[in-house]
């Protein structure tokens, strides 16, 4: 079997088992790709430090997120948030949340405003837009999210390339959030002593300290781990974090990519795949509209990093990184997402504050064109 061949078969399998399961999905995939192309990439996968590098990273991740949860930390800032921020509290607190990329993040964020949603009487499907949409405004720049991580890895590229060419998406999404907020009510109060119970973000502060000082993200995912737990004497809830956060679909999914990508490199698939899409389209167009649809039938982050990067690798390039390219790919794979049916934060939140999901539509379509109209104009400065 010819290498595109073997390459189109392997993304049919994805497509068809990833409603299903999004790991079973890909890791069947890159299994299929290694054996047909080149099955020694398998152990050079397993072999390799940084797969398992990034697994660490994912976990320590999430475990920061869930360690602020069981410590009360995140009640904490909510109510600081309340305090000084008042009606903007429906958009900040979503987007603090969003800072840690815990599993059920927009639920979490959805029962603390909660209380506010109905002192402002917003209409549900307006709540359920303000809350999905602020909570996922980091996902393409945050590196904390296992997307970036997956990114990293794939392109063999440190966080700063990534984050130079995703930072526009991040810009763009949250004018657009502010656009399309429209909730009057009061500001909450004034002073710095409102301020006061953000000490609590301190495990987010540390991790851009240590990231910054060491270059090393997982040394300062640990470093901000060992705060939270050493800062709440919260010995003895470390098994109970770890139990929620060592995910064995999630570990599996990392694997998988990272064969998936190995396998990719070792056969030249992603070039050969390149050639073909440039021989019928334009590598820009395809560069956007294959991780947006990817995205859009998923609805899973991780989806357009595990799928659609690997194959866009000779159109980012990789180590030294295309930012101009590299932002169409994140672009179109976050907006496909955030549209998407299938994604369970949209489905759950609509569900929480009983939201007809067609109208949430309406604030959703133009949240995202708003986020394309301010967002494509710095492609001529990446």
């Amino acid at each position: 079997m010819d290498v595109v061949t073997a390459l189109f078969v392997s993304i049919f399998i994805i497509l068809l088992l990833i409603k299903f399961e999004i790991t079973l999905a890909v890791f069947s995939g890159a299994i299929f790709l290694a054996l047909a192309t080149s099955p020694e990439s398998i152990y050079t996968s397993l072999s390799d430090p940084s797969t398992w590098k990034i697994v660490a990273i994912v976990i320590f991740a999430f475990s920061i997120g869930y360690g602020m949860e069981v410590t009360k930390m995140l009640d904490k800032i909510t109510e600081t948030v309340e305090s000084f921020a008042g009606v903007f509290s429906l958009a900040l607190i979503p987007m603090l949340i969003g800072l840690l990329p815990m599993p059920g993040g927009a639920l979490v964020s959805a029962v603390m405003i909660k209380d506010f949603v109905e002192k402002f009487r917003i209409p549900p499907e307006k709540a359920v837009f303000i809350n999905y949409w602020f909570r996922h405004v980091w996902v393409t720049f945050w590196p904390l999210y296992p997307n970036i991580v997956i990114a990293m890895g794939i392109l063999s590229a440190d966080y700063g390339e990534i984050a130079r060419a995703t930072y526009p998406i991040l810009l763009a999404s949250i004018v657009a959030g502010v656009v399309m907020f429209g909730v009057k009510g009061k500001r909450g109060e004034s002073g710095l002593l409102s301020l006061r119970g953000l000490i609590y973000m301190y495990p987010v502060i540390l991790i851009v300290i240590f990231t910054a000082i060491t270059g090393d993200l997982l040394i300062a995912l640990i470093a901000s781990f060992v705060s939270i737990v050493a800062f709440n004497r919260a010995y003895r809830k470390i098994p109970e974090i770890f139990k929620k956060t060592i995910d064995l679909k999630i570990i599996l999914l990392v694997i998988g990519v990272m064969i998936y990508k190995t396998a990719i490199e070792a056969s030249g698939a992603s070039q050969a795949f390149y050639d073909e899409v440039l021989s019928m389209s334009n590598p820009y167009v395809a560069g956007f509209t294959l991780p947006f649809v990817i995205a859009f039938a998923t609805g899973i982050e991780l989806s357009y990093t595990s799928v659609a990067l690997p194959l866009l690798t000779s159109f980012t390039g990789t180590v030294n990184v295309v930012e101009s390219n590299l932002f169409l790919v994140f672009l179109g794979g976050i907006l496909g997402v955030l549209l998407s049916p299938m994604h369970l934060c949209l489905v759950l939140t609509a569900q929480y504050f009983k939201a007809r999901l067609y109208v949430v539509y309406r604030y959703l379509i133009p949240a995202a064109l708003i986020t394309v109209l301010i967002a494509l104009p710095f492609l001529r400065v990446l």
